[in-house]
C-alpha cells in the first residue's frame, strides 16, 4: 500500500538534535541581544545585531530539511519530527501534508482513514480532533486555521478541530492577518480573526479592504457598509459615530494572536 501524502521533495540533508539545538542557541542568543538593543545596552564581546543573527539562522535552517518523517509498521503510517519523537503513531492508512520543524512546531497534523481525513494531536496519542470525515485537510498560511473539503465544499476549521465556517463555500478568495473572505455562489462572507474568529455568513455581493488601517466595506443590494463586532450590517453614515470594533479594523489587542 502506498503511502498517501503530500510529497514534499527536499534535496538537503535530514536536520538533527544537535540542528536543533543550534537553532535553539542562535533564538537564545536573538533574544537577549534585542532585549539589549531596546535598551540601548551593549553585551560585551558582541560584535553582531539581532537583524545580522536572524539572517544566519534563516540561512542555517534552509540548509536542512526540517520535515516530518513518515515511518511504516504493520501496514499502517505515522510521522516522526527530526528529533525522532513519534507525532502520529503507525495507525493510519495515509499522512496528510508534512510539516516543517522550525516553521510548524506543534501544530495539529493531518491523517487518513478509510479514504477521509482527519486532523490528529501531535503528541504520538493518536487523538483525534475531528472525526475523519473529509476529503482533504489543509494548512492555510494564515494560522491557526485549516481549510476542509467535503462533497466539493470548503470550510474552515481551528487547530483545535472546531467549525469555523461549514463546508458551504466555493472558495477563498482574499486573507491576510485580519480577515479571511470567502465565496458561495455569487455572495461573500468573511471571518474575521481579531474578533474572536466572527464568522459572517455569504450574503454579500462584495467585501472590500481599502488599506490595513481601515475596516473592511461590504456591499448588498447596492448598499454599501461595514459589520460591527456583533456580525451587524451599518451603513457608512451609521458607522461614523459608532465607538465599537468594525470587522476588519486594526485591533492591537488581537492582531496577529493565535
Amino acid at each position: 500500500m502506498s503511502v498517501k501524502s503530500t510529497t514534499i521533495v527536499v534535496n538537503k540533508p535530514k536536520a538533527t538534535v544537535k540542528n536543533l539545538q543550534f537553532v535553539k542557541k542562535l533564538d537564545n542568543i536573538i533574544d537577549d541581544i534585542e532585549k539589549a538593543e531596546e535598551n540601548d545596552e551593549v553585551i560585551e564581546g558582541n560584535r553582531r545585531s539581532s537583524y545580522d543573527l536572524a539572517m544566519i539562522r534563516s540561512q542555517y535552517i534552509d540548509r536542512y530539511d526540517w520535515y516530518d518523517t513518515i515511518f511504516e509498521k504493520n501496514g499502517k503510517y505515522g510521522t516522526k519530527n527530526v528529533t525522532g519523537k513519534v507525532l502520529l503513531p503507525a495507525k493510519y492508512d495515509g499522512i496528510g501534508e508534512l510539516c516543517h520543524k522550525i516553521y510548524c512546531g506543534n501544530i495539529p497534523r493531518v491523517a487518513k482513514l478509510n479514504g477521509k481525513a482527519g486532523l490528529v494531536k501531535p503528541d504520538g496519542s493518536g487523538e483525534a480532533l475531528t472525526p475523519f470525515v473529509y476529503d482533504s485537510i489543509s494548512y492555510m498560511l494564515i494560522e491557526p486555521y485549516y481549510t476542509v473539503k467535503k462533497d466539493g465544499k470548503l470550510g474552515i476549521i481551528g487547530k483545535d478541530g472546531h467549525v469555523i465556517a461549514p463546508c458551504i463555500l466555493d472558495e477563498i478568495t482574499h486573507a491576510n492577518g485580519r480577515c479571511i473572505v470567502f465565496r458561495s455562489g455569487n455572495k461573500y462572507g468573511l471571518l474575521d480573526r481579531t474578533c474572536n474568529d466572527l464568522y459572517i455568513a455569504p450574503q454579500y455581493d462584495k467585501v472590500e479592504f481599502v488599506d490595513m488601517e481601515q475596516p473592511c466595506t461590504v456591499t448588498k443590494d447596492d448598499v454599501e457598509g461595514v459589520i460591527n463586532e456583533y456580525g451587524d450590517f451599518m451603513t457608512c453614515e451609521e458607522a461614523l459615530d459608532y465607538e465599537g470594533y468594525l470587522v476588519g479594523e486594526y485591533n492591537p489587542d488581537t492582531f496577529f494572536k493565535d
